[in-house]
């Protein structure tokens, strides 16, 4: 994995932050999901799910640049909090 740029300086090579660009792409598809899947788990399930969101989503972008990485895995934890909730009200 190629460095960050350096402070003040351009970004030289723009695949570095690939993987924050999927995690955010995941990050913005689960409020879809949220509001979608409302009539099944309630407005108490949708409020903690929302909470929920925003929290990864804060996080999401506050790593966007330092850590590209993580960002990936804040997209797929938000999903999986998602169907966690679908399943338990089941």
């Amino acid at each position: 994995m190629t460095d960050p740029p350096e402070q003040g300086g351009r970004i030289k090579d723009i695949r570095v932050y690939r993987p924050a660009f999927v995690g955010m792409v995941l990050l913005v598809c689960a409020p879809f999901l949220i509001f979608a899947g409302a009539s099944l788990y309630g407005a108490w399930g949708t409020v903690v799910l929302v909470l929920v969101w925003l929290v990864l989503f804060g996080l999401g972008c506050r790593w966007f640049m330092p850590r590209p990485r993580r960002v990936v895995v804040v997209g797929l934890l938000s999903l999986a909090a998602w169907l966690v909730v679908v399943l338990l009200a089941r």
